[in-house]
């Protein structure tokens, strides 16, 4: 890649001009200061002089600049990998996937400064699109989060918060190189300057693909023609990773005015242009060449995605503020099918294009001190349109989304907060169609489906933080969650139904936190999730599944953690968090719950250096293995899998040399483990990666 010449060249350059710096520069090992000041409207709440309860009475991790720093995460996808409770997993599509609780990312409401971030018809998107230059921290809340965030969130929320301008003016560059001409450059600027502010940030990343373990086995695997023949064939033979190549180019803007204190209004833009290759399963391919034709031999050409975000806040007097919220975001992108594992003939091209329009308004009133009373009005319409070959017409469905919540705050007593709340949700599919067609694929004609009624829910919540001293916290939470339908899952051609009932999801948390003075922290909770009317397949869709409300799923369990610092250049954490998964429904097959970890371990040092005043960063984690294929209601016959149990460890060595310039090194996967995060999904092995920061 020529690109990448020019990464090689300015890195070696501003390195060796690093290097050669006199000795007095080299010996300071102050880290550099913050360039940046969180950006308070990607806050759910209205922001004040106190944190509103409600965000304590959940199991909350946060993860800081800092800390995405610390484990060389480039996106957010990486940089979620270490959060107790959290399994980050990737497979089909070659995109990352996430799960709190055991809990999947269709059913987990992630936000970008509080503004939904998802793709209309499967109710996820690739978080490995989303680097991670521009984040001041990531909220992550686990079970029963607030009622003023809507509906489907069963599995919690995560809210991706950006960074906004500081008083000083700043400029940054990163660059990176890693194994298999893998390149990463990320410029930023920001500024304020009476009331007005902005914040850009460019960041563009490629790779001709990852390394994966020396000690991965190929295995023969099975590609299934029609029309045409079956054969075997070794679909992975090591390497470098089949058909795993990406070129990503994002930029993202803001630009704020606060006229007065108590006001400030933002517009956000964000715009990711992406290509990449679906490395394909090791197991088996299928090859669908009948028109519209279909393969899991395929790539991605085109991913174009972009939004605008308004924000607002306004202090109307003291004890009333209003924070508002528009957004509409759009997205393409492109399936190209081939023949076979050559990738030399195409077959065909799929594609989606969706977009979400909508908005909210949160009120926060505050009569007395020892009383608030939050009020929040969500609405959105989620459009999607797709075709599966381009000679096709597009299928379009359109659905509305919407809530009104309330949510009290009481302090009556000293050091005891209470939360009651509730939430009215609804849901309406506004428009379905689909086409048929004719045994050779042709177009016949348009077929309108029935959308069937507004489907609606009241949700309550109780929750209660009590503080022992200034040094322990005892917190607690029972909420109920609806997650309504996908549009896939009610109209999709891989086994939609349109009879699907919503999710209903009760969540409940108790925990203790509290700290040791200056040297650490610690938290224990105990969660358990009761999700009723669970969506499930009755058996893979290639066997002729369906997608069902089958029954009652339970999970429950416990994490416990903590952080500790005996001297100033050293620290620890380390968390543990256990999951039980079982299936409760009155017809099942098996007790087990399928993709569900018990185990999940997480561990990290950091180490300042003495002499050389190099920070050293280790972080390793460890999940369990889990069932990934188990007996289903129309398939109790068939055999349990299991994908084994795996540990990822990732090193990273820096230097700051003053205030303006950081080199480092990284490792990801120390130990060159062969690992797979999903079945037949073999993960990158040791890669590293060497890269500067210049910040002025």
């Amino acid at each position: 890649m020529k690109t990448n010449a020019i990464f090689v060249s300015t890195v070696l350059i501003i390195l060796l001009a690093c290097l050669g710096m006199p000795a007095a520069a080299q010996e300071s090992s102050a880290e550099p200061t913050p360039d940046y000041t969180v950006f308070t409207l990607g806050e759910m709440y209205v922001v004040g002089e106190k944190p509103p309860a409600a965000e304590n009475v959940a199991i909350k991790a946060e993860i800081t600049a800092e800390d995405i720093a610390a484990t060389n995460s480039n996106t957010v996808a990486e940089a979620l990998l270490y959060v107790p409770g959290l399994r980050v997993s990737t497979g089909r599509k070659n995109e990352s996937s996430v799960q709190i609780h055991g809990i999947n990312q269709s059913k987990i409401l992630v936000l970008i400064d509080g503004v939904p971030y998802y793709e209309t018809y499967n109710g996820k998107l690739d978080l490995n699109q989303i680097p991670t230059d521009n984040i001041a921290k990531i909220e992550v809340t686990k079970g029963g989060a607030s009622v003023l965030y809507g509906p489907n969130a069963v599995g919690g929320i995560i809210n991706i918060i950006t960074k906004n301008a500081a008083e000083t003016p700043t400029a940054s560059l990163v660059a990176e190189l890693g194994n298999d001409d893998t390149a990463r450059l990320s410029l930023t600027h920001g500024m304020k300057k009476g009331m007005f502010n902005y914040w850009l940030n460019y960041t563009h990343h490629e790779s001709d693909g990852w390394r994966m373990a020396d000690d991965y086995e190929p295995v023969t695997g099975t590609v299934i023609q029609r029309p045409g023949s079956t054969y075997d064939i070794v679909l992975e033979d090591g390497g470098t990773r089949e058909n795993s190549a990406f070129k990503k180019d994002s930029f993202w803007a803001k630009f704020g005015v606060t006229p007065k204190e108590g006001s400030e209004f933002y517009l956000n833009f964000h715009y990711i242009d992406r290509e990449k290759e679906y490395p394909p399963a090791t197991d088996e391919v299928r090859v669908i060449a009948f028109r519209p034709a279909f393969s899991h031999f395929a790539r991605m050409p085109k991913y174009d995605d972009w939004g605008i975000d308004l924000s607002g806040q306004h202090k109307l007097t003291e004890k009333f503020s209003l924070k508002a919220k528009l957004f509409y975001h759009d997205h393409i992108d492109d399936w190209t099918s081939y023949s076979d594992e050559t990738f030399s003939e195409e077959l065909g091209i799929s594609r989606y294009k969706d977009y979400i329009f909508g908005g909210s308004v949160i009120a926060d009133f505050r009569p007395v001190e020892w009383y608030t009373l939050r009020f929040s009005y969500n609405l959105k319409k989620d459009s999607h349109s797709g075709r599966d070959d381009e000679y096709l017409p597009y299928e379009d469905s359109m659905s509305k989304t919407g809530s009104i919540g309330i949510e009290n705050e009481y302090n009556c007593v000293e050091n005891l907060s209470v939360i009651l709340g509730a939430s009215y949700d609804w849901f309406k599919v506004t428009e379905a169609e689909e086409i048929e067609i004719d045994r050779d694929g042709n177009f016949i004609r348009f077929n309108e489906l029935e959308t069937g009624d507004t489907v609606h829910k009241l949700n309550p919540m109780i929750g209660a933080t009590y503080n022992i001293g200034e040094s322990a916290r005892l917190y607690g939470s029972i909420a109920q969650k609806i997650h309504f339908p996908l549009l896939s899952d009610l109209f999709g051609s891989k086994g939609g139904n349109k009879d699907l009932e919503p999710e209903r999801a009760l969540n409940y948390t108790l925990g203790f936190s509290g700290i040791f003075g200056n040297k650490g922290s610690f938290d224990v909770s105990l969660y358990e999730h009761r999700i009723n009317d669970f969506i499930n397949w009755t058996r893979p869709f290639n066997d002729g599944g369906e997608l069902q409300n089958v029954g009652k799923i339970v999970l429950r369990g416990f994490e416990v953690g903590g952080t500790y610092s005996p001297l100033e250049e050293l620290a620890f954490n380390a968390s543990y968090c256990y999951t039980q998964a079982r299936d409760k429904s009155h017809n099942r097959v098996t007790k087990n719950v399928a993709d569900v970890p018990e185990d999940k371990i997480d561990f990290g040092i950091r180490y300042m250096i003495p002499y050389v005043k190099m920070r050293l960063d280790f972080n390793t984690a460890y999940v369990s293995r889990y069932f990934n294929e188990l007996p289903a209601v129309d398939d109790p016959e068939a055999e349990e899998e299991i994908t084994d149990g795996y540990c990822i460890t990732n090193l990273r060595l820096s230097k700051t040399f003053n205030s303006h310039v950081e080199a480092y090194v990284a490792v990801n996967n120390l130990f060159d483990k062969c690992y797979e995060s999903e079945r037949w999904y073999p993960s990158p092995g040791r890669n590293f990666f060497v890269g500067i920061a210049l910040r002025y």
